[in-house]
């Protein structure tokens, strides 16, 4: 097999991370090091049998998909009428449970997905010794938190699990391939640890021989390790990563290779000051944690990525992906680039911008989410707001809570109830009509960088000093600062009116904002970009310096001083982007911009606007500041930031689609409760929107011409969007509906 044909996603991800362009020979060691590193088993023998590049069944209808229980079936006389009452609800979509047998769902002439296919080794939740999440850190805590712990019940880095895994979604492929499921879901809330709760998983001997063999890919040689980390290995098969109590105890101590515990107080009391830090470098070289860390992420994509493979060799047209991802973290595997790259389709829980990170990094994959609403308002106003924001359908949860068990007619609940219009709404033409047609981002690039959220986590949890464990994922969502400045970022981007994308680290090395550039005026924001590599540091530098063309046309927008470390996190003397990136004193005033050139530095806390905007009288100038950068950067339809509106636009065969919603916080917690707060953007506004250009236009939920003109005057209700069609020449109304 030629060597092209073993950079099948995720592998050519995985190869092109923190590689750096060495020469050719190296390149080739390196690719072949990795080889090995992946053993012979199920993963090479699924790309050997799977149609390189084949696209998956295209989803052409919104899904509205049932989660069901076994239970369901416990009474098979009344199946039938089950089904009658999914149909009356607005279901469209079924489910079958891992090897559970399809056949009362296609007997009753329901299309349907797979769920839970591998239930052994990917949620630890449900599938682990460990019972109690909250007790056993715990318990490791009070016994001298000993390093046995750390071994994963399950490794997924071990063989035999490789192969087991393959054969059971190879066989349940098998039983459903001839029938044309929806789709395969691989496994539900899925972890390395618990959702994206801090744990050094996993200490398996066999891990740290396949993380020895991929830092083999990642450094020249033993001494370029040693140097990098500060440490002193005399042979690859001593190398060992530093645990999370190693790595604060580095933190603390200042010493390369402390003994002992750390001193927690002195540590709850270390804070990082960029213009102090360089007197005490080692304490804050974090490159023997954060290599780890990145391999773990990698061991979760790449299991994925084989999974997905092993189903596709059997069923290429059935899309594969997972179900209940976590926020970005530094633990739990949770990059989601990797992810992304693994995936053909992910039902994400909006947790720390997760969906719109999945949604640049997944485009025209299907998206969907979980609705847990029982009142149709806020259920309508999410679903619609995802289906702009390009999800394909949703899943409901659950069967238990919409019919009815004790009633001998298997009746609705008000749940059901309430939510059967909402339903009917997402699967009617005026829905289909934005569905199909192509979402237009615009060119302001969000950086998404896993080494920046690697160091940004041990900066964040000094402060925990020796409970650092207990700072599960549902205490980040809401208190991580990282979190809270790239949301800042991306909500004053949407309320100046653009559409803006996350940008990977790799596709920053890849030349992307180069190609993006040539054209027209681009904005890239680096939220909390810590980390950056040389070879993205070059690329920006470049993207950004006006002495090279078109640069004028680009601003770089950021907080704090970006590039302070590499991308194993490794303090630099110096931030990796030089003259274009404020000094870590003027850093601490807030937020800068650089434009042809010139530096400008604001005084202003990105991580407050979120909240801030919700306030009756909001007092952030972000808003304000960042529409005075972004040169030449003119939003297509205009409003003022201040009433806090997103505009979505998407090409059509007649023209163009529009639509508005009040920009709330959709963030959504882990027990899927929506997170409240939105009281102030809750009330009817007037509205005139400006266009750059005067075209026909159509209230497309009236159905009414409204004329030609540049601008579109309405009222636009909180629980709903506003839509509208916009087209060159004048179309009959319902010409529309049928492009």
């Amino acid at each position: 097999m030629p060597v092209d044909a073993f950079m099948h996603e995720p592998y050519q991800v995985a190869m092109q991370s923190r590689i750096s362009h060495d020469e050719p020979v190296r390149r080739a060691h390196r690719f072949l090091s990795f080889a090995l590193l992946m053993g012979v088993s199920m993963f090479f023998r699924a790309l050997e049998a799977a149609p390189a590049g084949l696209p998956t069944r295209p989803w052409q209808d919104y899904q509205t998909i049932m989660w069901i229980n076994d239970p369901v079936h416990g009474r098979p006389e009344k199946v039938p009428l089950f089904f009658q009452r999914l149909r009356e609800l607005g279901i469209n979509t079924a489910m079958v449970s891992g090897d559970s047998d399809p056949g009362s769902v296609l007997d009753h002439h329901f299309p349907y997905y797979v769920e839970n296919m591998i239930n052994r080794g990917l949620c630890l939740k449900w599938n682990s010794k460990v019972r109690d999440w909250d007790e056993f850190v715990t318990r490791w805590a009070k016994t001298d938190r000993p390093e046995s712990a750390l071994v994963r019940d399950y490794c997924l880095d071990d063989p035999q699990w490789q192969d087991w895994a393959g054969q059971e979604m190879s066989r349940i492929v098998r039983k459903n391939q001839a029938h044309a499921p929806l789709a395969y879901d691989i496994r539900d809330e899925l972890s390395t640890t618990l959702s994206a709760n801090p744990f050094d998983y996993d200490f398996n001997p066999l891990t740290l021989a396949k993380f020895r063999a991929w830092l083999q890919t990642q450094y020249r040689d033993l001494a370029a390790l040693n140097a990098e980390w500060n440490s002193r290995f005399d042979s690859w098969d001593d190398v060992r990563p530093f645990t999370t109590d190693q790595i604060k105890n580095r933190m603390a101590s200042g010493e390369a290779q402390p003994r002992g515990k750390p001193d927690w107080q002195q540590l709850e009391q270390l804070k990082f000051d960029a213009v102090q830090a360089h007197a005490s470098p080692v304490r804050w070289n974090f490159a023997p944690w954060c290599d780890f860390r990145t391999y773990m992420d990698l061991s979760l994509a790449n299991a994925l990525g084989g999974l997905r493979q092993a189903a596709r060799a059997l069923d290429p047209e059935t899309p594969v992906g997972i179900e209940g991802t976590q926020m970005p973290s530094a633990f739990g595997g949770y990059d989601l680039w990797r992810l992304a790259g693994a995936l053909d389709w992910v039902e994400a829980y909006d947790i720390g911008n997760a969906r719109s990170i999945f949604g640049s990094f997944m485009p025209g994959k299907p998206i969907l989410t979980t609705v847990f609403e029982s009142d149709a308002r806020p259920a309508r106003r999410r679903l619609w707001h995802l289906l702009l924001e390009g999800d394909r359908g949703c899943l409901i949860w659950w069967s238990e809570d919409c019919i009815d068990w004790k009633s001998d007619d298997y009746a609705l609940t008000p749940k059901a109830k309430a939510l059967a219009p909402v339903l009917s709404e997402m699967t009617s033409p005026l829905a289909r009509l934005f569905l199909r047609a192509t979402p237009e981002r615009d060119p302001v690039f969000i950086h998404y960088s896993q080494p920046s959220i690697q160091v940004d986590w041990l900066l964040e949890s000094t402060v925990d000093g020796s409970t650092w464990l207990r700072r599960f994922s549902s205490f980040e969502a809401d208190h991580n600062r990282q979190v809270k400045v790239r949301d800042g970022w991306l909500k004053a981007c949407q309320d100046l009116g653009y559409s803006p994308q996350f940008i990977s680290s790799e596709q920053i090395e890849a030349g992307d904002l180069e190609t993006a550039g040539k054209t027209g005026p681009i904005a890239l924001v680096l939220p909390g970009s810590w980390a950056l590599s040389d070879r993205e540091a070059t690329e920006i530098q470049r993207w950004v310096d006006p002495a090279q063309p078109q640069s004028s046309r680009h601003t770089l927008c950021g907080d704090g001083t970006p590039g302070q470390f590499d991308e194993h996190g490794k303090l630099r003397e110096t931030s990796a982007l030089g003259a274009f990136a404020p000094p870590p004193d003027a850093a601490r005033l807030g937020c800068f911009a650089v434009a042809r050139g010139q530096l400008a530095v604001a005084g202003i806390d990105v991580g407050a606007y979120a909240a801030d905007r919700l306030k009756p009288r909001p007092e952030s100038g972000l808003p304000t500041w960042l529409a005075s950068q972004l040169h030449g950067l003119e939003p297509e339809v205009s409003l003022p930031a201040s009433v806090h509106v997103r505009t979505y636009r998407f090409k059509f065969a007649s023209g163009q689609l529009v639509a508005f919603e009040r920009n709330i916080s959709y963030q959504m917690s882990e027990d899927l409760k929506q997170a409240g707060g939105n009281e102030t953007l809750e009330q009817p506004v007037n509205l005139d929107a400006k266009l750059q250009h005067a075209m026909h236009i159509y209230d497309l939920r009236l159905r009414a011409y409204l004329g030609y003109t540049n601008q579109i005057h309405f009222s636009l209700d909180p629980w709903q969007p506003s839509l509208f069609a916009l087209t060159p020449e004048k179309l009959p109304v319902e010409s529309l509906f049928n492009p």
